[in-house]
């Protein structure tokens, strides 16, 4: 039976690019309807001259998508699972994750320097606590400046000389089909990803069965398992962007793999943590990995939320 979806997405370049990518996917799933893409300005996207953490961090980019499904104006919402906070509102629901992008961060330069041979005391743009956190450990030396805009502002600020080097995630630019050198990825072992990086999320009504249906069509399982773990991990710490927090779970066979981390930006004192168990027992594993973790962060007076740099 036929049925036209309205997909929510936010404007920018790179929301509307994956959602295209997304909706043709489940498109070619669900060949007897129709899909219309709705554009709707977040706060996020509004507020660019401020750096996230000062107005709030979780949130500011899916919330006006999550009240156009509760207003009926939308089907489902198709984010960046990283923009996503951990409580969803009541009759909502993340109910499908397609297979997950290249989770690595990029460190960009002009002459494709390493993080090791930059010249000392550079100047590298990165609002995020998670990468300046881990970033300092590598290189003490560097002078941190927020950078806010689409990849192709970020990229043209690096070109114009006012950054010696920008972080950037892998996934965005994969989907926008710019190249990067390979020397460029930054392993997992330097910087831990954030919470859900790489992978899209689908969010729709709770009860909406149909829409649920034509979605879960596209859901890989491998992604799920693991962005769900990395998720149960974030609701127990209470975290989201606004400091520095992550996590990386990997499946392999039936076993589940996660590596976390949770620090102060002040001191950049972090603790990093890495267990295995089997998918059962996943989440089991994540919530006492978060509870070890803020226990062993108070023992060592290490304070999650002190932000003032």
């Amino acid at each position: 039976m036929h049925k036209n979806f309205i997909v929510a997405t936010r404007g920018s370049l790179l929301a509307r690019t994956q959602t295209e990518q997304t909706v043709a996917a489940i498109q070619k799933q669900n060949t007897d309807s129709t899909f219309e893409i709705n554009q709707f300005s977040t706060m996020g996207d509004q507020i660019t001259d401020k750096p996230l953490v000062s107005f709030g961090g979780t949130g500011v980019f899916v919330k006006e998508l999550e009240n156009a499904l509760i207003d009926n104006k939308a089907d489902l919402a198709i984010h960046s699972l990283k923009d996503v906070p951990s409580n969803i509102p009541a009759g909502l629901e993340l109910v499908c994750f397609p297979k997950r992008e290249l989770t690595n961060d990029l460190f960009l330069s002009n002459n494709n320097v390493s993080i090791f041979d930059m010249p000392q005391g550079f100047k590298c743009g990165t609002g995020s606590p998670r990468r300046i956190i881990q970033l300092m450990k590598l290189r003490p030396d560097a002078q941190f400046s927020d950078l806010r805009g689409n990849i192709d502002t970020r990229l043209r600020k690096l070109e114009e000389n006012q950054y010696d080097a920008i972080i950037l995630a892998a996934a965005g630019m994969n989907r926008l089909g710019k190249s990067f050198p390979k020397s460029a990825i930054l392993s997992v072992e330097d910087l831990l990803p954030a919470v859900g990086q790489g992978a899209i999320a689908i969010e729709c009504r709770a009860d909406d069965k149909r829409t649920i249906e034509a979605v879960r069509k596209i859901n890989d399982e491998a992604t799920e398992i693991a962005v769900k773990t990395e998720r149960v991990f974030m609701a127990v710490i209470e975290g989201g962007c606004k400091f520095p927090l992550a996590a990386y779970a990997t499946v392999s066979g039936n076993k589940v793999l996660l590596d976390v981390l949770a620090g102060q930006l002040t001191t950049g004192k972090y603790l990093r943590r890495i267990e295995e168990t089997t998918i059962d027992k996943a989440s089991e594993m994540a919530k006492r990995m978060a509870d070890t973790l803020l226990e062993d962060c108070q023992k060592q007076n290490i304070n999650l939320f002190d932000l003032n740099v």
